[in-house]
C-alpha cells in the first residue's frame, strides 16, 4: 500500500454564501515510500496548496490524507506534534527561518525538538555542511544578515537534519544559482533514496532530470502523472517518540529579552509598580491600627476623662427624642468606684475655669491654648516618658504649667521667642447664681474670678495628630484651690462655704456642676482599661475622652483610607494585569511566524505559550526583586515622613520576616500572587486568541 494517500481532495475558499473559489479541485494521488516526486504547473495552479495540505499547515475543505493508512485529519494534538516532528518537514519557498537566531540554531532545532542533545545536534550539522558549502563561519551569522541562496542552503539543512519520512520542498531552487541548484538537487535525489521527496518546482529541465514521478497540475487539477523511474511502496514502521529536548527554547528567550529590552522594562516597571503599591498598602494595613494604638497613648492626658448621665425625654406630640445631661449621683459614682477601682472620682470645674480661657504673653493675648488638667506631675497617672524638654513641677501647683509640643511650636510662631521657662497670664471669670427660699433675698450672685500668672517649666511630645495647643496643670492643686476659695456672698448668707462645696451640692442638672465629673486613671499603663470601660457602661452613664476620640476618629479615618486603598489596589493589579496582558500579546503577535515555524518544525502549542510565560515569569522575578528592595527602602522614610506630620510611629509594617507566625510566608505569598497575575496576564491572551491556519500564520509579517 501506498505510504501517502490523497483521495478525492478539494480547497475552497467562500467568496460569498452561495459561491466558492477552487483552489484544489477533486485530488486523488498516491505517493510511494521513498523516491522524489515533481509537482509543475504554472503559478496558481494549487501546488504550494497541495504540500500545505500534506504537511497539515492548512486543512483540506474535503476529502481525505491518508499517512502510512491513517487519517491525518483526525490526528490529535501529541499525534500532529510527532507528524510535524518526526514524518514531515518543509523547505520553503520564503525559507521561514526565525530571522533573529544564527543558521545554526535554526538547523539544529528540528533536531533538538526531536529529543537531541545541543552536542548531538551540532554534530549533524556538521556533517552537512560539506553537502551544501555551508562555512562554519556563516553558522554564527543571525539569518536575517543571510543572502537569499544561504538562507535557502539553511532552510533545506533544516529540513534534511532528522532524516525524515517526507520532505516537502516548496521550489527549493529558487534562489539559487545553477551550480548550488545541481548541489541541492543531488542532495535531494539522495535523500529520496530513504525518503519520500515531494517537490514543487517550475525548473521542468531540473524535474526531469532528477525526479522518479512528475505530476502535472493545471487549475487546481491534476492532468498527468508522469512516471519515469520505478519507486518502493512500503509501509513504514515509525520510531517512538522522545520528548523534545527541554532547553531548545533558552536561546529564544534570551534573544527575545535582548529583542524587547524597552517593552521588558515597561514590564518590569509596571508589575514593581503594583507589587510595591501592593506591599506598602498591605503594611499599612498590617500596622496602623497597632500604631495607632501605640501612638494614641502618647497622649499626655490619654488618661483623663469626664463621666455624665444622660436622661433621655420622649414628647407625645412629636417624634423628637430629647437628650438632657446631668450630673452621675452619688450612688452612682460610689457603685463606680467599686467596680473602677483604678480611677480617681473627681467633681469638675470646668464651669468655673474654662478650657478655652484667655492667655497672655507680655499683655499680648495668645488665642487657641487649650487648658487641660492632668491629676498629679507627681505619681504614676502620667506618662512621664514624654518629656522632651524642661521638667516636671516638683509639686502639685497652679504656678506651674507642662505644655506639649504643639503648643510649643505655636508660641515659637506667635512670640519669636522660647517659650520654656516663660510666664503667661491666664484670666477667665464666671457668674454664679444661688437661688434661696426667701422672698426679701430671692437669690444671690457671687463672681468667680481666676487670674494667675504662670511660669511653664516642661514640654512634653505626643501625638499631634487632631491635638490642640495645650497647657497641662495639676487638678490636685486645682481642686484644693476651690476648697480653699471662698464664696463672698454665699458665705454671708449660709456661713463659710467654698467654691468646691458649692460644685458637690449643687444639683446634679446646675450649670455649676458642668453636668458631669472628672475621671483620672490612678496609673497611666491602665489605659486599656479606660477603654475597656467606655464600651461596658451601664447604660444611661455616658463617658467622654478628648484622647480616645482622636483615637477613634484616627481609626475610622483609617479605616475609610484602607477601603479607598483597597479599591485602589484592586485597580492598580487590574491595571497590571491588563498591560502586561496587553505587552504579552503584543509580543505573541508579533512573532506569530516565529512560533509558526516552531510548530511546523514539531514543537507543541503548550511550549511555544511556555516560552512567553516563562519569559513574562522571569520578567516577573526580577520586578518582584525590584519590588522587595524598593518597599524595605520605603518603608523606613515614609514611615518617618508620616511620624513628622502625625506623630503615628510605624505606621507601615511590611511583615518580610514573619507573618502569622510563619517565617518569610508574605513574601512567598507576594512571589506566588505576582507569578500568578504573571500567567493569568500572558496565558488568557494567548489562549483566547483567535486560532488560524499555520499557512496564515507563516504568512504573517511577510
Amino acid at each position: 500500500m501506498s505510504l501517502l494517500v490523497i483521495k478525492r481532495v478539494s480547497k475552497f475558499y467562500h467568496i460569498d454564501k452561495n459561491e466558492k473559489k477552487y483552489v484544489l479541485k477533486d485530488i486523488t494521488l498516491a505517493f510511494p515510500s521513498t523516491g522524489l516526486i515533481s509537482v509543475l504547473g504554472k503559478s496558481g495552479c494549487g501546488k504550494s496548496t497541495l504540500l500545505n495540505l500534506i504537511g497539515k499547515l492548512d486543512n483540506p475543505s474535503e476529502g481525505t490524507i491518508f499517512f502510512n493508512s491513517e487519517d491525518i485529519s483526525k490526528y490529535k494534538e501529541k499525534e500532529l506534534t510527532f507528524y510535524r516532528k518526526r514524518i514531515v518537514s518543509f523547505i520553503f519557498q520564503h525559507y521561514h527561518l526565525l530571522e533573529n537566531q544564527t543558521a545554526l540554531y535554526n538547523i539544529m532545532l528540528p533536531s533538538l525538538l526531536g529529543g537531541d542533545s545541543f552536542q548531538t545536534a551540532k554534530k549533524k550539522v556538521m556533517s552537512l555542511i560539506d553537502k551544501f558549502s555551508i562555512s562554519k563561519e556563516l553558522l554564527h551569522k543571525k539569518c536575517s544578515k543571510l543572502s537569499g541562496g544561504e538562507k535557502e542552503r539553511i532552510a533545506i539543512m533544516r529540513g534534511f537534519i532528522n532524516n525524515p519520512c517526507i520532505i516537502l520542498a516548496d521550489e527549493p531552487t529558487g534562489a539559487l544559482d545553477k551550480d548550488n541548484a545541481l548541489l541541492v538537487m543531488e542532495s535531494l535525489k539522495k535523500a529520496s533514496e530513504h525518503s519520500l521527496v515531494i517537490m514543487v518546482t517550475h525548473n521542468e529541465e531540473l524535474a526531469r532530470l532528477y525526479s522518479d514521478r512528475i505530476v502535472h497540475m493545471r487549475d487546481g487539477r491534476v492532468i498527468d502523472v508522469e512516471r519515469i523511474n520505478d519507486t518502493k511502496n512500503e509501509k513504514i514502521e515509525l520510531s517512538k517518540d522522545k520528548k523534545s529536548n527541554q532547553n531548545w527554547y533558552n536561546q529564544i528567550i534570551a534573544n527575545n529579552f535582548s529583542k524587547r529590552f524597552k517593552r521588558n522594562i515597561f514590564s518590569i516597571l509596571a508589575l514593581s509598580i503594583g507589587v510595591t503599591a501592593s506591599m506598602l498598602i498591605f503594611g499599612f494595613s498590617n500596622g496602623v491600627h497597632h500604631s495607632i494604638e501605640m501612638s494614641a497613648e502618647n497622649q499626655f492626658d490619654y488618661g483623663v476623662a469626664s463621666l455624665s448621665k444622660e436622661k433621655h425625654i420622649k414628647s407625645d406630640n412629636s417624634p423628637i427624642t430629647l437628650i438632657q445631661t446631668l450630673r452621675a449621683s452619688e450612688e452612682e459614682i460610689s457603685d463606680m468606684r467599686m467596680t473602677y477601682d483604678f480611677l480617681h472620682y473627681c467633681y469638675s470645674y470646668d464651669s468655673l475655669v474654662s478650657p478655652a480661657l484667655d492667655t497672655y504673653i507680655n499683655e499680648s493675648q495668645i488665642n487657641g491654648l487649650t487648658y487641660t488638667p492632668i491629676y498629679s506631675f507627681c505619681d504614676s497617672s502620667i506618662d512621664k516618658s514624654l518629656l522632651i524638654k524642661g521638667k516636671f513641677p516638683a509639686i502639685d501647683t497652679l504656678s506651674q504649667v507642662v505644655i506639649n509640643k504643639t503648643a510649643y511650636d505655636y508660641l515659637i510662631k506667635q512670640t519669636k521667642m522660647d517659650p520654656l521657662k516663660t510666664y503667661i497670664h491666664l484670666k477667665d471669670s464666671s457668674t454664679v447664681t444661688y437661688y434661696t427660699d426667701d422672698t426679701e433675698k430671692p437669690y444671690i450672685i457671687d463672681y468667680f474670678v481666676y487670674d494667675r500668672t504662670v511660669e511653664i517649666v516642661g514640654v512634653v511630645d505626643e501625638l499631634t495628630f487632631l491635638n490642640a495647643p495645650k497647657i497641662y496643670y495639676s487638678y490636685k492643686a486645682m481642686d484644693k484651690y476651690m476648697s480653699e476659695t471662698i464664696m463672698n456672698n454665699l458665705s454671708d448668707y449660709l456661713g463659710d462655704i467654698s467654691w468646691k462645696e458649692r460644685v458637690i451640692n449643687a444639683m446634679d442638672n446646675e450649670y455649676i456642676s458642668n453636668y458631669s465629673h472628672k475621671l483620672f486613671l490612678k496609673n497611666s499603663g491602665d489605659v486599656y482599661r479606660l477603654k475597656e470601660m467606655k464600651n461596658h457602661l451601664k447604660e444611661g452613664l455616658s463617658l467622654n475622652s478628648n484622647a480616645i476620640t482622636i483615637e477613634e476618629t484616627l481609626f475610622s479615618l483609617v479605616n475609610a483610607a484602607s477601603v479607598g486603598m483597597e479599591v485602589f489596589l484592586a485597580i492598580a493589579l487590574v491595571g497590571t494585569i491588563m498591560i502586561i496582558g496587553i505587552i504579552s500579546f503584543a509580543s505573541y503577535s508579533e512573532d506569530v511566524k516565529d512560533s509558526a515555524i516552531l510548530l511546523c518544525l514539531g514543537a507543541k502549542r503548550e511550549e511555544i505559550t511556555a516560552l512567553y510565560i516563562f519569559e513574562n515569569f522571569l520578567l516577573g522575578l526580577i520586578g518582584i526583586t525590584i519590588s522587595f528592595t524598593i518597599s524595605a527602602l520605603l518603608q523606613s522614610p515614609i514611615n518617618k515622613l508620616i511620624e513628622h506630620f502625625t506623630s503615628l510611629i510605624d505606621i507601615i509594617d511590611i511583615p518580610f520576616a514573619s507573618f502569622h507566625g510563619h517565617a518569610f510566608l508574605f513574601p512567598l505569598l507576594i512571589v506566588i500572587g505576582a507569578l500568578f497575575t504573571c500567567l493569568l496576564a500572558t496565558y488568557l491572551p494567548i489562549t483566547f486568541s483567535k486560532r488560524i491556519s499555520l499557512k496564515e500564520e507563516l504568512q504573517s509579517n511577510d
